[in-house]
């Protein structure tokens, strides 16, 4: 008969919480050019899952990287987005698109 091989037990796991080691400020790019912005850093900046992002290069070719700032003018239209009542109530909408489709069909036929 063959002889039983004894398994060895991993060594159980801690149960108590590791002690934190310090803030982390840096990361590691990873195999899929990701990185992960530590959570003391966006904390600081006010960034939130969902924020856009901008990657820029200083002088000194280092990579900064810094919330996207949304176009002013876009902050200008959702302010002024529905103050102006009754504006456009004489325009008619489906003629004016009709008439767009009826030019650009045109153009790419001749």
């Amino acid at each position: 008969m063959a002889s039983k091989v004894k398994v060895k037990k991993a060594p159980k796991k801690s149960t108590s919480a590791r002690p934190r080691r310090g803030r982390a400020t840096s990361s590691r790019v990873s195999s899929k050019n990701q990185i992960t912005i530590p959570v003391e850093v966006l904390r600081e900046v006010n960034l939130k899952p969902g924020d856009q992002v901008e990657f820029m290069i200083d002088k000194e070719e280092r990579i900064v990287l810094a919330p996207s700032a949304e176009q002013e003018w876009k902050k200008t239209l959702r302010r002024l987005a529905g103050t102006m009542p009754g504006l456009g109530e004489n325009f008619d909408y489906k003629k004016e698109r009709e008439e767009w489709d009826k030019k650009a069909t045109q153009t790419r036929r001749g």
